[in-house]
């Protein structure tokens, strides 16, 4: 008699696991805990002016917060299996826990999206937060709805913004390794770092700007180079563009992340940038296309400053490719890219917030469940419907820039 196995789709195995997936993250996320640190100290004391004493010391405090994300994120874990799931009573079981849910991970990622002075006491809650409320209520691993590191980011934006903003600020920022002021973000600057640029993430400044020109970008940061190389107030991981780009060859390569999720998603926010760009050449100052080829006067300093701040390719890298958290067809994860860069654009464009990865990401986990029953078993070709859907999408996009481009400088 035949045996039939019956279980839950997908019954297709793509030969990505969860393990080999949780396995490629650590090789390129732990090292990039270490760049991150360096970079902040090269920053500090090359474009700031800062001692070297004074480099060591945002280093230390750089390091301080990844570990206790890191530490949080295992400690939530730890208290959620032990006391509510019962899954160990020894180390040897706790070690076989950690193993196969991955807090280090998501911990990891969480304090990677956090500035260097962020208290630590806001760390430990956000990680805690992480967690329990973004995956072990679910279920745990495979089982949560939102992206959890998303979901700890996502709590001490919202509950504790101005330490945040305190946070990423080198003249707010006490350079001492005075513990209370640490954990707790009490402040007494007897001699803060001192520079123009160095209190607010390059969105934040240039939020205040609106449409800002090329002599204004070069102005505050000199080259897209600066940029490029993580040479700007953020988050700790967000500015490492050079070595997010590395890790996104890395797991493409790999066969761990899907390059087309990232690709459409960066890549639309450039386009639609870039549009608006384009709409408002007078008030840029440039000339078009009659000059030499420039970032000037083709306009594409303006996109590129888009792409590389604000964490947009950290976020599409690391955050947006979560199997659990994505759509499973092409043609879902093609959709759930889409308009992963309409809500970011228009967050950024049209809302009172600089930064919209963040939201855009968990706002398009809530819709994953929709389109994949949208599309899960859809025979092959285009349908009418869908044909309708991209019509709508391509209109909301054109009018998104065309309303954004209206609402920065007026179409000229």
């Amino acid at each position: 008699m035949t045996n039939i196995q019956v279980a839950p789709y997908p019954h297709i195995h793509s030969g990505r696991s969860t393990h080999k997936y949780m396995l490629d993250l650590p090789i390129t996320t732990y090292p990039m805990a270490i760049v991150a640190m360096l970079m902040q100290f090269l920053y500090v004391t090359i474009y700031l002016d800062a001692s070297f004493v004074e480099g060591i010391i945002v280093a230390i405090r750089a390091g301080l917060v990844i570990f206790t994300g890191v530490f949080s994120c295992i400690a939530a874990e730890t208290i959620w299996n032990r006391y509510v799931k019962k899954e160990f009573n020894d180390f040897a079981g706790w070690f076989r826990s950690m193993a196969t849910t991955y807090p280090s991970i998501t911990g990891m990622l969480y304090a990677l999206s956090l500035p260097f002075g962020t208290p630590l006491y806001v760390v430990i809650l956000g990680g805690f937060v992480a967690i329990i409320i973004g995956k072990s209520i679910f279920g745990g691993v495979g089982h949560n709805v939102f992206n959890p590191a998303l979901v700890g980011r996502a709590f001490v934006t919202i509950s504790f913004t101005s330490l945040l903003q305190q946070g990423v600020n080198y003249q707010a920022t006490p350079f001492n390794l005075n513990l209370v002021s640490i954990f707790f973000g009490v402040n007494k600057v007897s001699n803060p770092i001192n520079d123009a640029i160095a209190g607010a993430t390059p969105l934040a400044v240039m939020a205040k700007q609106g449409l800002f020109t090329y002599a204004t970008f070069k102005e505050l940061y000199g080259s897209m180079w600066r940029l490029f190389l993580g040479f700007y107030p953020s988050a700790l991981g967000e500015s490492l563009s050079f070595w997010i780009l590395l890790a996104f060859v890395y797991l493409v390569v790999k066969k761990t992340i899907n390059w087309f999720v990232p690709v459409i998603y960066v890549g639309l926010v450039f386009l639609m940038t870039w549009g608006v760009a384009l709409l408002n050449q007078d008030a840029l100052g440039w000339a078009g296309f009659g000059e030499a080829l420039s970032l000037n006067t083709l306009g594409l300093y303006y996109p590129l400053f888009y792409i590389l701040t604000g964490g947009l390719l950290f976020g599409a890298v690391f955050m947006a490719t979560e199997p659990v958290t994505q759509p499973i067809t092409k043609r879902g994860r093609v959709i759930f890219a889409t308009y992963l860069a309409i809500i970011t654009f228009a967050i950024r464009m049209l809302g009172n917030l600089p930064e919209g990865v963040l939201f855009s990401i968990l706002f398009m986990n809530c819709f994953t469940p929709i389109i994949d029953n949208a599309l899960m078993g859809q025979r092959k070709g285009t349908s009418i419907k869908e044909i309708i859907f991209w019509v709508v999408t391509v209109g909301l996009i054109v009018g998104l820039v065309f309303m954004a481009s209206a609402r920065l400088g007026g179409l000229n």
